[in-house]
């Protein structure tokens, strides 16, 4: 591979990353009144004017934006990391970029995977990546893992009877099973989306 093609992938892999992980309010498409806060579209693409809007709203950023609202339905919450985790994740899948290209790629776009992890993750977990028994409130709202609706709200409690071992790991992020105290339902999380 050449140093242009590798600077190119290199440039694409970063923009991917952070269109993908920037906030709706921050999208120049947002500004524009294309997308509302949430990424749903207000304005369709046949309908815009300037090459302003254009530009903030073209083939690419509809791709990105439709995996963003996809990724926001992870069983696992709307935190940041979810979306790092699974950016970096398809990244890895889809490219043959190593994982340490990706994350120097996530480094460019001002994030730091392993700060992010370390700091999320440092509480209530053993070495085994096991879960503290307790009665835990949710800080992001979760969603149903077929379905993607919301199931179980911010702020509601869940209990964890014992000690609950981790179901998968998202690059060095446990997702754990458990129930929902109010629905009876069965949701995931990862520590992001639990506190005390």
């Amino acid at each position: 591979m050449g140093i242009v093609s590798q600077a190119a992938d290199t440039y694409y892999t970063y923009r991917f990353v952070r269109t993908l992980t920037t906030d709706w309010k921050d999208q120049e498409a947002y500004e524009y009144g294309i997308i509302d806060d949430k990424g749903n579209v207000l304005r369709k693409a046949n309908t815009l004017k300037s090459s302003a809007e254009k530009s903030s709203y073209s083939y690419f950023h509809r791709l990105v934006f439709n995996l963003k609202r996809l990724l926001e339905k992870l069983p696992f919450g709307k935190a940041k990391l979810a979306s790092y985790a699974a950016a970096l994740f398809l990244l890895k899948e889809e490219t043959n970029l190593s994982q340490e290209q990706l994350r120097e790629a996530f480094k460019e776009a001002g994030f730091d995977l392993d700060d992010l992890i370390a700091e999320s993750s440092h509480w209530n977990i053993d070495n085994e990546d096991n879960l503290s028994p307790g009665v835990y409130s949710l800080k992001n709202d979760i969603a149903h893992p077929m379905t993607g609706e919301y199931v179980a709200k911010a702020g509601t409690k869940v209990i964890v009877p014992a000690m609950c071992e981790a179901v998968d790991n998202l690059y060095g992020m446990p997702i754990y099973k458990i129930k929902h105290s109010l629905t009876k339902t069965e949701i995931y999380v990862s520590p992001t989306d639990l506190e005390r």
